[in-house]
């Protein structure tokens, strides 16, 4: 049920949507830095696999490296990356386990026999820009150990393990650098890309935010009475349509009419402004006196009022209707048109929903008794 107060708060828009943008690239990006880090690990499986199928003994050595020291490290990289420690240490995990598998199969490309050398060390530039293009790292953490890496196999490639020097595969150390950079530039205009559309959708939210909050606004004041505070007749009679059209058998409900007594003479003698200020005032009485936030303050026009209680049968109606009477009384508010020392009071028809009829036959009813309650004297309670 709708609160009693228009000023009650409302749902509020959700203050994190900008935020959700930015998640969802956090962890886009760990997801993709994942997926980085198991296809190395079953490239390097695959090709211990290969190395023990094809060359036997020939590279023991490299079984070793890739068992021993590869696997563990890219294990360690991934389980750093799923179980979310840290940011940075994640970063330098995959970062380390990048380049030793670049500079291992560049090392291990230096004491394999032909073809397979070749093969090695093209693998081993595949991944430079691999790493670049798809490791998935923050843009400086790339742009490091791209370079790191560059460094490597060039230091690996060109000596040859040899001391001194061998200067051998000089023309592919040349190829690696262009295609490192071009990677590096390539990457940089992807993450600028990313960057750009995940700023356009924090703005998107934000704009989302914003109009939803807006429209609750525009929605609390379309159906609220700019003077009192109170709802308005537009609000009671949507209250009535859809009290009538819900299939839910309805509570108990009360149902009061108020009017303020002689209101005609307040203005005449006191002027609208005073007049406007006396139900700004039974207005907030009226407010503070409902039993619970579900029961309705509606100004049905002019300076008369419309109270729904909810779940409320018709002693408890009238009862709810003498404590609203009682509340205005307790305000004193001096009454120009009727000499000195008489205060403003209110007089109420009070009646409970029957079960065979609608909200607005009620209120019809309860207007009836408002008229009793002028013919018995005003300031009085009719049920």
């Amino acid at each position: 049920m709708i609160a009693s107060s228009p000023g009650a708060p409302s749902a509020k828009p959700d203050k994190a949507a900008g935020l959700r943008p930015r998640a969802a690239a956090g962890a886009w990006a760990q997801r993709s830095q994942a997926r980085w880090l198991v296809g190395i690990l079953l490239v390097n499986l695959a090709s211990s696999a290969f190395d023990t199928a094809f060359q036997g003994d020939t590279l023991a050595f490299a079984l070793e490296l890739r068992l021993l020291f590869l696997t563990p490290l890219m294990l360690a990289a991934l389980v750093f990356n799923l179980v979310q420690i840290n940011a940075a240490l994640q970063n330098a995990a995959g970062a380390l386990a990048s380049f030793s598998f670049i500079v291992t199969v560049a090392v291990i490309g230096q004491y394999a026999p032909e073809p397979f050398a070749s093969r090695y060390l093209m693998s081993a530039l595949f991944l430079l820009c691999g790493v670049a293009l798809f490791g998935a790292l923050p843009w400086w953490e790339t742009k490091a150990v791209t370079l790191a890496s560059l460094a490597g196999f060039a230091v690996v490639t060109a000596t040859g393990l040899q001391m001194p020097p061998a200067w051998t595969n000089l023309d592919l150390v040349g190829l690696a650098i262009p295609l490192c950079f071009l990677a590096l530039k390539m990457r940089l205009q992807r993450d600028t890309r990313l960057a750009e559309l995940r700023r356009m959708r924090v703005i998107d939210a934000e704009r989302t935010a914003e109009l939803r909050k807006a429209n609750i606004q525009l929605s609390e004041l379309s159906n609220t009475d700019s003077l009192t505070g109170a709802f308005n007749r537009r609000y009671l009679d949507q209250f009535v349509r859809q009290s009538s059209t819900s299939i839910v058998p309805a509570s108990w409900q009360g149902v009061l009419m108020i009017d303020v007594d002689h209101f005609k003479l307040f203005n005449d003698y006191g002027g609208h402004a005073e007049g406007d200020r006396c139900l700004k005032q039974i207005a907030e009485a009226l407010r503070h006196a409902m039993r619970s936030e579900d029961d309705l303050v509606i100004r049905y026009g002019g300076e008369e009022f419309a109270v729904i209680l909810e779940d409320a049968d018709l002693t408890e109606a009238r009862q709810a209707a003498e404590r609203l009477r009682k509340a205005v009384h307790d305000l004193k508010i001096p009454h120009p048109g009727l000499g000195p020392g008489r205060t403003v009071s209110i007089r109420i028809g009070a009646c409970a929903v029957a079960p065979e009829e609608s909200i607005s036959d009620a209120l019809t009813r309860a207007d009836k008794l408002l008229y009793e309650a002028k013919q018995a004297g005003r300031d009085c309670v009719a049920a």
